[in-house]
């Protein structure tokens, strides 16, 4: 009887482990709360630039408006509908402000203000490459 309880503990580390560990691991990448690299806002071309980056099943879209070497605007496309959300969309004006993606993200919508974060890191990225 204990070596039956004992093997089926075992069993279910087995099961457990890879799903606890092995399944989120590709998706690394994609968490909103990865440190996002430096870019040169004053190389950003004038014009308009979508960025998107996906979180779980929710898409953040923003269109960055660079003007001179500065981002002057960064609109908001596509958020999620909740009050964290409307409150991360702050973080947007610490980005303009500092001309840096390297702020702080907002307090109580740390994962939407990451997110939307990345959206801006990924526009400007789109735009330098093109």
């Amino acid at each position: 009887m204990k070596n039956a309880r004992y093997g089926l503990i075992l069993l279910l580390l087995l099961i457990v482990t890879p799903l606890l560990f092995g399944c989120g691991a590709n998706r690394a990448a994609e968490k909103p709360g990865d440190t996002q690299a430096a870019v040169d806002f004053g190389s950003v071309p004038d014009g308009t630039h979508r960025g998107m980056f996906t979180y779980g099943a929710f898409n953040f879209i923003v269109d960055v408006v660079a003007e001179n070497g500065r981002v002057v605007t960064i609109n908001v496309v596509q958020n999620r509908d909740n009050q964290q959300s409307a409150d991360a969309v702050a973080v947007l004006d610490k980005i303009i402000e500092a001309q840096s993606l390297d702020v702080d993200a907002v307090t109580g919508a740390t994962a939407t203000s990451r997110a939307l974060t990345k959206a801006v890191e990924n526009a400007l990225r789109r735009a330098l490459n093109q």
